[in-house]
């Protein structure tokens, strides 16, 4: 996992060939599929946690993310 860009409560990650926006609204962090720019491809998440911090997503990011 690579973080390419993070600004605020907001991320971008490229991680298994796919880019992600991680976004915490200080109630939960959300997982959204993006392009490389960060901008959401689509708005269903595919992973998160209520009660994670950005940070904590990010220092583990596979186990937020929800492999289907």
């Amino acid at each position: 996992m690579k973080v390419i860009d993070r600004k605020d409560n907001k991320a971008t990650v490229f991680y298994n060939g796919k880019y992600y926006c991680v976004s915490d609204n200080s109630i939960e962090t959300l997982i959204f599929e993006s392009d490389s720019s960060g901008n959401i491809k689509d708005w269903i998440e595919v992973g998160g946690s209520r009660g994670a911090s950005l940070s904590e997503v990010l220092s583990n990011f596979s186990s937020y993310l929800n492999l289907l």
